[in-house]
């Protein structure tokens, strides 16, 4: 799945200098912008106010597939498993050994989870925020690529959150498990981010 330049370097991991690509929106934009992007910079994006309006506005929508649609259109989106020259698998150019698993509806679960991410010391929480569907939350991990690959990182953690949480197979898709997969930015205010380790853009 990963390829030999699209290895983590061999020296310590440093979260802030993980880098990944950003997105314009409509989600059928497949080309990145030329500056790649900081779990500190996604950070500031969600927690400021540039996307409350487009937020709001598919929270009030009651249809799945016209809010499916609407985010599609509205929403910018990064890809936290690397940088791309296009958005698929096979145009990884630097993996950013971050995963980001993408949990749905919670429902009233949700800021109880939140909060138990959080204070999780077994797998730390780098960067989490709300999803822009109010249903859920975007939850930001390292991985190592040295133990194992990216699917095998995605299905441990996976199968953690459903026995840990006891989270169900819906609330974390299994479809997730591509190093592509986009991650849609809305707006958080509350957004948590591991301020010690990570600072700068």
């Amino acid at each position: 799945m990963t390829t030999p330049n699209s290895q983590m370097p061999h020296r310590a991991w440093n979260a802030a200098e993980a880098r990944m690509s950003f997105f314009r929106k409509p989600i059928r934009n497949k080309i990145p912008e030329p500056k790649a992007v900081s779990l500190f910079w996604i950070y500031e994006y969600v927690r400021h106010g540039w996307m409350r309006p487009e937020t709001e506005a598919l929270r009030k929508i009651d249809n799945h597939d016209e809010a499916r649609l609407y985010k599609g259109d509205h929403f910018d989106y990064v890809t936290p498993s690397g940088v791309f020259s296009y958005c698929n698998d096979q145009s990884l150019v630097q993996h950013s050994g971050l995963m980001c698993m993408d949990l749905d509806a919670l429902g009233e679960r949700r800021e109880e989870l939140f909060h138990q991410l959080v204070d999780n010391t077994d797998v730390e929480t780098l960067l989490l925020f709300r999803s822009p569907s109010g249903q859920g939350l975007k939850w930001f991990v390292h991985i190592d690529l040295a133990r194992c690959d990216h699917k095998t990182w995605f299905l441990a953690l996976r199968r953690y959150l459903m026995t840990i949480y006891h989270l169900t197979d819906k609330q974390v898709d299994a479809s997730c498990a591509n190093v592509s997969r986009a991650c849609f930015l809305g707006h958080d205010p509350e957004a948590y981010l591991r301020t010690d380790l990570i600072e700068y853009f």
